[in-house]
Parts: C-alpha cells; sequence; structure tokens
C-alpha cells in the first residue's frame, strides 16, 4: 500500500469514527429521556394512556421531520443540521424540569422529537455513504453498537441521578451536548458527501425495499413500546425501581451484545430473512417473559434476548437501505425509512398505554408479540425476491436499479 493510499484510509478511518459518534448523540437522547419522561408522567399519577400520547409526541415530530429532512441538509450542509438538531433537544430537554406542566410538555416533546428525527437522518445518511463494500455490515454493526451504548447509558444516568426534577434532564442535556463535539473536527466535504443530493420522491423510496420499509414501522412499535413501558410493566409486575432500571438497561446492553453476529448474518443471507427469525425470536421471548417474571436471573436472559432481537430489527433495516440506495439517494431513504419507524413509535405507545389499561400489565406484552407477529409475516412473503446471500441480494437490487 502507498504512502498516498495509506493516507487515505486513515482519513476515511477517522471520518467514520466521527460520524459514528453521532449514535451515541441519538442513543442518548431515546433511551435516557423517552424512559424519564415516561416515569415522570407516571408519578404524577396520569394513567399510560396520557403517558402514550405523551410518548407518542416524539414519532409524531419524526414524522413531520422526514420529509424536510433532505432539504435542511441541502441547505445548511449535513454538518450544520446536525448541529442545529441538538441545540434544539439541549434546550428542550433543560426546560422540561422548568415547566412541569403536562401540557407544556406535549410541545416540549413534539421539539425535542424534531431535533432527535434530524439527528437521525444525518447521521445515518453519512454513515451510509461511508460504508460501502465488503465491511458493510462490519460497519452498520458498529453504529448500532454505538447507538445502543447511548441506549443503555440512560438507564445508568437515572440510576446515579434520579428519576425527578433537575438532575436527570440537566445531566440528559450535557451528554447531548458532549457526545456531539467530536463532529466538529470532522473534514466537511467527506462528511457532507462527495457529491450533491439527489431525492427521490417518498412512494418511489418506498418501491426501492417495501418489506424493509415496513419493518421499520415494527420496529418503531416494538422498540417505543417497550422503551417506554417496558420499566412500568417490570414494577407494576413487583419488581422494585431499581430492579426495573437494571432490566431496562439489560434491554439495552442485548442490543450491543449479538450485534456482531446479526452482521456476520447480514454478510451471509437476505435482510428478510435475518427479519423473519429476529420476529419470530423476539414473539416467543415475550410471550415468555410473564412466566419467569419472579424466578432469579431468568428475566434477566430472557429481556437480554429481547434486546438482542429487537437490535437485529434495525441493524437489518439499515443493511436494507443500505443496498437499495446509491449515495447521493441515501438522504431520502433513510427519511423515509425513519418516517416509517416514528410511525411505528406513534402507534406502539398509544397503543401499548391503551392495552395496559385494558390487561393491565400484560397488554404491552400482547401488542408487541401482535407486532413482531405481523413483520415476520411481511417479510417471510419477500424472501423469494432477494438472493439468500449478501452478494447475490446486492447485485440483485443493482440490477433492478439500473
Amino acid at each position: 500500500m502507498s504512502l498516498i493510499a495509506a493516507k487515505r484510509r486513515i482519513s476515511s478511518l477517522i471520518d467514520l469514527a466521527l460520524v459514528l459518534s453521532t449514535a451515541f448523540c441519538v442513543g442518548v437522547s431515546i433511551g435516557l429521556f423517552a424512559p424519564l419522561i415516561a416515569l415522570n408522567v407516571d408519578a404524577l399519577g396520569f394513567n399510560t394512556g396520557w403517558n402514550g400520547w405523551l410518548s407518542a409526541m416524539a414519532p409524531l415530530a419524526g414524522i413531520a421531520a422526514a420529509p424536510f429532512s433532505p432539504h435542511i441538509m441541502a441547505r445548511l450542509g449535513p454538518l450544520g443540521a446536525y448541529f442545529v438538531a441538538v441545540g434544539v433537544a439541549v434546550v428542550a430537554a433543560c426546560c422540561f424540569p422548568l415547566i412541569p406542566n403536562l401540557w407544556v410538555w406535549f410541545v416540549l416533546r413534539f421539539a425535542m422529537g424534531f431535533g432527535m428525527a434530524l439527528q437521525w437522518v444525518v447521521g445515518e445518511a453519512c454513515l451510509n455513504r461511508l460504508a460501502m463494500g465488503p465491511r458493510r455490515g462490519f460497519i452498520l454493526s458498529i453504529y448500532v453498537i454505538i447507538l445502543c451504548a447511548g441506549l443503555t447509558a440512560g438507564p445508568l444516568v437515572m440510576k446515579a441521578t434520579g428519576t425527578e426534577r433537575y438532575p436527570p434532564f440537566i445531566a440528559g442535556a450535557v451528554v447531548l451536548a458532549i457526545s456531539s463535539l467530536p463532529l466538529l473536527f470532522a473534514r466537511r466535504g467527506k462528511v457532507d458527501g462527495s457529491g450533491p443530493e439527489k431525492p427521490v420522491p417518498l412512494l418511489k423510496a418506498f418501491l426501492r425495499r417495501p418489506a424493509t420499509m415496513l419493518a421499520a414501522v415494527g420496529d418503531g412499535f416494538v422498540f417505543v413500546n417497550l422503551m417506554v413501558f417496558l420499566s412500568i410493566y417490570l414494577m407494576r409486575s413487583g419488581l422494585a425501581e431499581a430492579t426495573a432500571l437494571d432490566l431496562l438497561t439489560t434491554f439495552f446492553a442485548g442490543s450491543v451484545i449479538f450485534l456482531m453476529v446479526v452482521g456476520h448474518l447480514l454478510a451471509r443471507f437476505a435482510v428478510e430473512r435475518v427479519l423473519v427469525v429476529s420476529c419470530l425470536l423476539l414473539a416467543v421471548l415475550l410471550t415468555s417473559l410473564p412466566f419467569v417474571i419472579d424466578l432469579p436471573g431468568l428475566p434477566f436472559l430472557l429481556i437480554l434476548g429481547i434486546g438482542a432481537a429487537s437490535g437485529a430489527f434495525y441493524t437489518a433495516g439499515l443493511a436494507g437501505i443500505n443496498d437499495a440506495f446509491d449515495p447521493e439517494e441515501m438522504a431520502s431513504g433513510i427519511s423515509v425509512f425513519s418516517m416509517l419507524w416514528y410511525v411505528g413509535g406513534l402507534a406502539g405507545p398509544i397503543v401499548g398505554g391503551y392495552a395496559m389499561m385494558a390487561w393491565d400489565p400484560n397488554g404491552i406484552i400482547a401488542t408487541t408479540v401482535a407486532a413482531s407477529i405481523i413483520i415476520g409475516v411481511v417479510n417471510l412473503a419477500a424472501v423469494g425476491r432477494f438472493g439468500a446471500n449478501g452478494g447475490d441480494r446486492v447485485q440483485h437490487v443493482r440490477r433492478q436499479r439500473n
């Protein structure tokens, strides 16, 4: 390898590392504030229906933000758009304890959700431009590992600061600000892309990989449901708050531990096959959870597996988007994927909240299992459209597009 080639490789690795830092920032945003706000609303005495509607504000903001994200990126550049998004999220986080009013929190939750959605689209569009070639599955797995590490930091922050008043919200805002600082050192030309954006109409982008896009709906439904209500479910099942937060941490950690295995599978098998297996595993483990909740050790093992299966949903979805879109189209593909994820995230806590009111506390388990089964069936029907392994799959999609 020549000296020039070596320098280019090192520069590319640095750019990738800096972009990966966005994953931790987004992970902290989701993993801390969603359960933190839910626990505060529950402590104020509001029922899970109200809690579900409030939690739905973030996905609703994501749906609103997704169609505009490629245009915001084109106007401000990805880095500019990212820092604006972080600023919005930080300001909203600081306002929650200052104005403890449920109706104001609806507005703040929407504002924070808009900022988080823009962060997500920018980070993943830049990532997918850099995650090309034979190491694609490995790079995407590393991205989701870092994302889930940020998610895991959320419950740990709550354990350290408590769940009430100023400390957890201010701590979360500080972590958000610090975790975004590495991007100040990114080379603007490389991260912003080597060419102009090529927006793809929303419907056309959806039809590039419909089963994967629909899996985004299921992943949003499942993940937001569990993220918001898992700790409440566990506490209503008789566990202490500290134990419930430990199990929530375990859920996020499960998304991290097995992701290298998921990346290996995505290099060998079609995205749809990986999604079918993940849906089946998730449904079985969730159905088993109420029966082992009182047994020592077993809840931790099951929730570890539940986190692994839900993490596979998301990683496989990213791989499908990476296959279906060229680098200059990536912002559009990620925008549609994230918008549909937020559609699921919008429906999840609303349906889950009312389900817990109707069947306390197991309604949340029933709705999540149903969503897993539906997405599994959709992807099972789509398996025949793509090759059995990753290489065949990529070539098939490229031929379709050309």
